[in-house]
């Protein structure tokens, strides 16, 4: 009888171990604060201010991942943004002391704020076939300015501000109600990667209105990585009946030096924009200096042109944790008021920022 026991305890502790090892859940998350001196995007005059997220986001999440067999697995991610100085929930999207992103109320509507409102997405993954995920997730554009940005979309110099921007803010960081398609990255597509993304608007008489369609290509192989991107959005919610966004950017690591580079033109209701930047990383030993210029003409209005230079430097103390400090100067015409708080109208205002701080990831 005893032998009988504990035979069936030691089944039962085999199948749950087997069971674990094809379920599991990760908490992970990033904590980063920093403080933030900034000159020219206020009316008020200079501030100093307590910052969150000024390298990357800060968040906290879950994901998880089951194996269904042949391949096939199931996943989701729950995440949710922290803004570490006042512990409240949301994220900056302009990765600086600049609050017009996710506080503006012409961008309510994109969702910064909120639980999981970071991200929020299940899915189905093949090992041949690729993965298909369904909520709130990055748009393919998001990704491609990723791998291009030597600011890593952090810091007050990251790419959002100037690329595929509405009003100097790029919105569309995100997609709320997606469905989005990515290739496999076991499959043999010669260096080749894609992505696909629909939006759902859901409002009632019109499948159009606010809906979002997005796609990536992307190419890797050795030194070079190569990324085009496109974004359609009518976000009527902001007074903007179309905004259309193409994105192509490339790096090239030469091992002493990276070399960064891209180019977009966007349009919104018939005016068009395009935007430059050339960027360079130097990696010193586990540290990294990084370096860009960026610059927006305006077809028709150079009134509305716009120009950055700026230079970071983050300093490894392990695999987790950085201190960080970047400088950004944007010198904007008489119209373009990329890095100002909106409310001000500050067009044609110079705004430098210098960020400090130190960043965590778990």
């Amino acid at each position: 009888m005893n032998k009988k026991i504990i035979g069936i305890s030691v089944a039962m502790l085999f199948s749950s171990t087997y069971a674990l090892a094809q379920s599991s859940v990760t908490l992970y998350g990033t904590v980063d604060a920093g403080v933030a001196f900034n000159k020219g995007s206020n009316a008020g005059g200079k501030t100093i201010s307590l910052e969150s997220g000024q390298q990357s986001y800060s968040r906290i999440g879950f994901k998880g991942k089951e194996d269904l067999g042949n391949g096939m697995s199931a996943l989701f991610v729950l995440e949710q943004g922290v803004r570490i100085n006042n512990g409240t929930s949301g994220y900056n999207p302009l990765g600086s002391g600049i609050h017009t992103g996710d506080e503006h109320p012409d961008f309510a509507a994109f969702g910064n704020d909120g639980i999981f409102s970071s991200q929020a997405y299940l899915g189905l993954s093949s090992k041949d076939l690729g993965t298909v995920t369904f909520g709130r997730q990055f748009s393919p554009l998001a990704e491609a300015y990723l791998t291009i940005d030597p600011f890593m979309s952090g810091f007050a110099a990251n790419m959002n501000n100037f690329f595929g921007a509405v009003d100097g803010i790029s919105a569309f960081q995100r997609m709320s109600n997606a469905v989005i398609y990515k290739t496999t990255d076991n499959a043999n597509f010669y260096g080749f990667k894609g992505s696909l993304a629909y939006g759902f608007g859901g409002q009632a008489g019109s499948v159009s209105k606010e809906s979002q369609v997005g796609a990536s290509l992307g190419f890797a192989n050795g030194p070079l990585t190569v990324a085009y991107a496109f974004h359609q959005a009518r976000p009527e919610s902001i007074q903007i009946n179309k905004v259309r966004t193409h994105f192509l950017g490339a790096t090239f690591d030469l091992g002493m030096v990276k070399l960064h580079g891209a180019l977009d033109r966007s349009t919104a209701d018939g005016e068009r924009a395009q935007d430059y930047m050339v960027g360079a990383t130097l990696p010193v030993g586990a540290n990294s200096l990084f370096a860009g210029y960026t610059q927006k003409k305006v077809k028709n209005d150079s009134s509305y042109n716009a120009r950055q230079v700026a230079i970071g430097y983050t300093h490894s103390l392990s695999k987790r944790t950085n201190f960080y400090t970047a400088y950004t100067l944007v010198k904007n015409k008489a119209n373009s008021a990329i890095g100002t708080n909106l409310d001000d109208n500050l067009g044609g205002a110079n705004v430098k920022t210098l960020q400090v701080g130190v960043r965590h990831m778990f």
